[in-house]
């Protein structure tokens, strides 16, 4: 289901944390790339977000999230929170020694919560959805269902959650889940949603702007396919909104007309290894069958 709270999640803290466990190297390692960042310029102020983002090729969220907040406990960083009219809040971080920091946070706030509005978060949501659904017919996945919670007549009654959408090609059905956010998918939903596919029959195809590899493993482990877009998609329309948050916060968006070619290729190649390693298998059972009826007559 579209909405916004799915498509903007820069007002919520990291549910996993590293609290009672011994810093590991990544963790470390995070911590002095942020300080890094600091002591080039002090007066440089970074949401939890931004900051996540930066270093997420490098990095799970959580762990550049609790890197900074152990900089925060240690006296390096100042965080500093600010209430949105929804009730919800925006955390700061700041260099110690930085006093004057209230114009750029301003600043920022007000740009995080135009694109957090609600019409622009539900046109990201669909945006995403109608190019990916578009994509994947040309490539032969055709749609079968939309907001499913039943298919071949089996029905999920263990939740109020549906998947997104279910594609179909050579006789193979998709589970498809689309996630247009600049954070994670949230690990419950994730596992409920992986739950859904394997009730219903269905291979999970997760299609996500960025996701951790513990969570691709999650999918491929169920014999699904984790599909990373790396952008945030946002309608031809905001084209102005999408070129303030790359220049003044380095955020991962864009307005494409058509999802990448290389993305789909890449599902749709595994989707044709799969069926061709499944009909393989279909054939030698064929043939063993086949041999053992002989030997029978």
């Amino acid at each position: 289901m579209v909405g916004s709270e799915d498509y903007c999640c820069d007002f919520v803290d990291e549910p996993e944390d590293y609290e009672g466990r011994r810093p590991d190297s990544y963790f470390l390692e995070a911590q002095q790339r942020i300080r890094e960042i600091y002591e080039t310029d002090t007066r440089s102020v970074y949401y939890a977000r931004q900051m996540q983002i930066r270093f997420e090729k490098d990095y799970f969220h959580w762990i550049t999230y609790n890197a900074m907040v152990g900089l925060v406990s240690i006296g390096y960083l100042k965080d500093v929170r600010i209430e949105s009219e929804t009730g919800t809040s925006t955390r700061y971080f700041i260099h110690h020694s930085n006093r004057y920091s209230a114009r750029r946070i301003g600043k920022i706030q007000k740009l995080i919560e135009e694109y957090c509005d609600d019409t622009i978060t539900m046109s990201c949501g669909h945006r995403a959805e109608d190019l990916f659904c578009s994509g994947l017919a040309l490539k032969g996945f055709l749609p079968r269902g939309k907001k499913v919670t039943s298919y071949g007549g089996v029905k999920w009654d263990k939740s109020g959650h549906d998947l997104d959408f279910v594609f179909e090609k050579d006789g193979v059905a998709y589970g498809c889940e689309i996630k247009n956010t600049l954070g994670y998918i949230k690990k419950d939903e994730l596992e409920i949603k992986l739950q859904m596919c394997e009730h219903l029959r269905l291979r999970p195809l997760f299609i996500m702007r960025s996701s951790p590899k513990t969570y691709n493993k999650m999918i491929i482990d169920k014999g699904g396919f984790a599909m990373i877009f790396d952008m945030q998609i946002y309608e031809l329309s905001q084209a102005k909104l999408v070129a303030r948050l790359k220049a003044e916060l380095g955020l991962p968006v864009d307005c494409p007309r058509a999802i990448p070619e290389g993305i789909l290729d890449r599902f749709a190649n595994w989707h044709g290894k799969a069926v061709s390693v499944n009909s393989d298998r279909n054939s030698q059972r064929g043939v063993r069958k086949m041999l053992s009826a002989l030997w029978l007559w």
